[in-house]
């Protein structure tokens, strides 16, 4: 299934924000369990790495059976591991910055995903889910 640029932007939009309650719910069950901020943001993040990779592959830019999955989840592992350093590093430095109060955890977990969102998109679509044969 072919979808122009904008179709794309609205549905990894809707991919991202279900790969936002993964990971902020998983952030919050380790957090809860007691973990540091920094280490349950680090657990955190590979699942939903997993859930959005499949939702995109399949809806966002329709490219199942186009490439071998393992190829293609390699390559959006690296697109994905590049913009989440980046959003570790926003969440990190806000929490540097304002503490690790509850409210700053949060203010910090969306300002690292926002500035990452843009990033995984651009990867997602010129890296991750292109035809490279």
């Amino acid at each position: 299934m072919r979808t122009g640029l904008v179709g794309q932007i609205m549905r990894f939009g809707v991919v991202g924000a279900v790969g936002f309650v993964v990971d902020g719910g998983a952030l919050w069950i380790f957090l809860s369990s007691g973990l540091n901020p920094y280490i349950a943001r680090a657990l955190s993040f590979p699942l939903a790495v997993v859930v959005t990779w499949g939702l995109n592959r399949v809806w966002t830019f329709g490219s199942a059976g186009r490439s071998g999955k393992r190829r293609q989840f390699n390559r959006y592992l690296a697109v994905q591991l590049v913009g989440t350093a980046i959003n570790y590093c926003v969440y990190t430095s806000v929490i540097r910055t304002f503490g690790a109060d509850a409210q700053v955890i949060i203010i910090a977990f969306i300002s690292g995903s926002f500035v990452g969102m843009f990033l995984n998109f651009w990867g997602a679509r010129q890296i991750a889910f292109r035809d490279i044969d």
